[in-house]
């Protein structure tokens, strides 16, 4: 065996061979001289120098950040300063920073930032949008044959494109775009403390998930403040949606999201589930909206708690009409639970083919109707209290559970309690047409007790027993001398003989062309 180079500043002849011990080693360091520990320190530094990836740079661009862009390397910072600046495209992973407020603008068909890579963050600009002009795009793609050679003439003039995964957009402003903000497809997206104002939507997400929209503003957009399509885990925490003329927040076909801590005011719909299920709602404000919270078209496990639905009312089709927390077409098995509804037209509404939901410990005061249930069957109502309503609780043309070892508390229950012991002796009768429901254990005073999720759906599998409407059953007859069994085929949203399905395409909630 070659001995071992004894050349290396820390080493002794006595180490100089293949089968070094830690012994050895402790010797050598032991008589190491300060010149020695020096040379190895250098050493270290020279290898960690040598191997080390390449450092992140700051790079301070003028107004073409383009040009900056492109000799970037990836995970550098582009430092922006104030003044107005050209519109980029980013397609690797960088910081961009605005200082001072820089201002980009956006031209027909052409967004003011297009990301195209993963890991990129764009902080602190005022970007101005161009709005919806169909005569336009539709003379510039006469006009630009190359531009809409495989293109899509439906993709709306958007200020900001977001096309890749881990992207956050934070501190910025945007007003006035068709779309201010548009994700298609991605993964790990953040918005924080952006304001989207004047636009005809203010942020559109599309088949995205691990989505967090946080600390926003969005006001005064024609269609959608947050139109959030086909997604999943969804959070949106603490924004502002305000004046926004159709809905707020739009979640449709979105599952296991959370939306909490929201402030939802003067939009025709607050916040709106449509399709979509498994979603927590908790802690909202819902005001001067014509619906607070609406969840609708087979919107099923929905968790809406601690939210606050207050003087939702508007004049569309109505003075003072609005509803506070609705219920509608079919959504089933979701929890209403702490919920203040207060000062609306209906404070809780549960309409047109809804079972198997529990609505518990929710306050209802103010309202023109505390809770109307309509055409629906199996939904247990109990532990509420209902105060100063023009008429607490009605029924029409429905079959629910509205007790169990408790019901509710009514301010206009006269009943007496001869024995004390919290419940009236006599039934609360729910008005309404065709009513057949009453409150067997009605409250005399205020519940102020409370149960979890979990007792709370067992206690809807125990008492929720009606049988299925006349509608829902099958039928039997004889064709050819075989017995044919059918069952009507249930419609989205069922056919009621003396009500028309919610639409909201009809006015006050038209539609709009995208293109």
């Amino acid at each position: 065996m070659l001995p071992m180079s004894t050349t290396w500043p820390w080493s002794l002849q006595a180490c100089a061979i293949s089968d070094t011990n830690f012994s050895c080693v402790r010797y050598s360091v032991n008589k190491c001289n300060g010149k020695t520990i020096f040379a190895l320190l250098a050493f270290v530094l020279f290898i960690y120098a040598a191997f080390d990836p390449v450092q992140a740079s700051v790079i301070q661009a003028g107004a073409d950040i383009q040009t900056a862009i492109n000799s970037a390397k990836a995970g550098d910072t582009i430092v922006v300063g104030p003044g107005e600046v050209s519109r980029f495209e980013v397609d690797r992973p960088l910081t961009i920073e605005g200082q001072g407020g820089p201002i980009l603008s956006a031209a027909l068909q052409k967004p003011a930032i297009r990301v195209n890579s993963d890991g990129v963050t764009i902080t602190g600009f005022r970007i101005i949008g161009v709005s919806k002009d169909s005569v336009a795009k539709f003379n510039y793609y006469m006009q630009n044959p190359t531009a809409a050679a495989g293109g899509r003439f439906d993709e709306p003039n958007s200020a900001v494109v977001v096309r890749g995964d881990g992207i956050s957009i934070k501190n910025c402003s945007i007003f006035g775009a068709q779309v201010a903000i548009s994700a298609d497809n991605v993964q790990d997206l953040v918005l924080q403390n952006t304001t989207m104002e004047g636009c005809d939507t203010g942020a559109s997400i599309l088949q995205s998930s691990q989505v967090k929209v946080t600390a926003c503003r969005i006001t005064n957009c024609k269609k959608y403040g947050l139109e959030i399509v086909g997604s999943r885990d969804v959070t949106l925490d603490n924004n502002s949606i305000i004046n926004n003329t159709n809905t707020g927040i739009l979640l449709k076909e979105t599952n296991g999201g959370v939306i909490q801590d929201n402030i939802l005011s003067m939009n025709t719909f607050g916040l709106s589930l449509w399709n979509a299920s498994y979603n927590q709602v908790r802690r909202n404000r819902a005001d001067h909206n014509y619906y607070g919270i609406l969840v609708t078209t087979s919107s099923n496990y929905n968790n809406i708690t601690d939210n606050l639905a207050e003087d939702n009312s508007r004049s569309e089709i109505m003075t003072g009409f609005g509803i506070g927390i609705s219920l509608q077409e079919n959504s089933s098995y979701n929890m209403l639970i702490r919920n203040t509804a207060k000062g609306n037209f209906n404070g809780l509404e549960l309409s047109r083919g809804c079972k198997f939901n529990a609505v518990y410990d929710n306050n209802a005061s103010d309202n023109k109707h505390g809770i109307r249930l309509n055409e629906n069957r199996n939904n247990l109502v109990f532990g509420n209290n209902f105060f100063r309503n023009d008429i607490n609780a009605y029924e029409n043309t429905s079959l629910n559970i509205w007790n169990t070892t408790i019901g509710n508390y009514y301010n206009d229950y006269r009943g007496k309690d001869e024995n004390n012991d919290g419940i009236g002796d006599q039934p609360y009768s729910l008005p309404g047409p065709e009513s057949r429901s009453f409150d067997f254990r009605p409250l005399i005073r205020p519940f102020r007790a409370g149960l979890d999720n979990a007792m709370l759906s067992d206690e809807v599998k125990k008492y929720a027993v009606y049988g299925p409407a006349d509608e829902e059953l099958p039928t039997t007859r004889m064709q050819g001398g075989v017995v044919v069994i059918s069952r009507k085929t249930s419609s989205l949203p069922p056919k009621w003989t003396d009500s028309r399905p919610f639409d909201a395409s009809a006015p006050p909630f038209q539609k709009e062309n995208d293109f």
